[in-house]
């Protein structure tokens, strides 16, 4: 089975492990997969929508999108290839819907050696590979 539409969910702010996601997806889509690299950004209550700056949302969206390019960049990835998105909610959630709704059949997800607190509490890469419809490869760049 070849694996050619494929959601890479990353964090921008551990860059280590969203460059290992979307270099382990790249060599598995191949030349003619498709990528959607995807930044679920924290989800944010409405209450404390005005204690931020007013151009928050969009600055903190470009900021993750400069750094996903950038990655693209690092690793020689052609952009063509690759959709550029950011969401804001539950990452669960998040990647699931869009992965349904782009019919992925692969996510890609980059994630750090769990912890103890992790195994007690749970992580997004533990709740997404639980309720995936479509396979999850966890990516690790194998540093603690």
């Amino acid at each position: 089975m070849r694996f050619s539409n494929i959601i890479v969910a990353v964090d921008v702010n551990d860059p280590d492990n969203g460059r290992a996601a979307l270099a382990r997806a790249a060599a598995i889509a191949g030349n003619e997969g498709r990528l959607h690299l995807l930044y679920v950004r924290y989800y944010l209550p409405s209450r404390y929508a005005e204690l931020l700056a007013e151009d928050f949302d969009l600055h903190e969206q470009q900021d993750a999108m400069a750094a996903m390019r950038e990655w693209c960049g690092d690793l020689s990835i052609d952009e063509s290839r690759i959709d550029f998105i950011t969401k804001r909610g539950p990452v669960r959630d998040e990647v699931i819907s869009y992965a349904q709704a782009q019919a992925a059949d692969l996510i890609v997800l980059g994630s750090h050696q769990p912890s103890f607190s992790s195994k007690l509490l749970g992580s997004n890469a533990s709740a997404i590979a639980h309720h995936s419809p479509v396979s999850v490869l966890i990516a690790r760049t194998g540093k603690k």
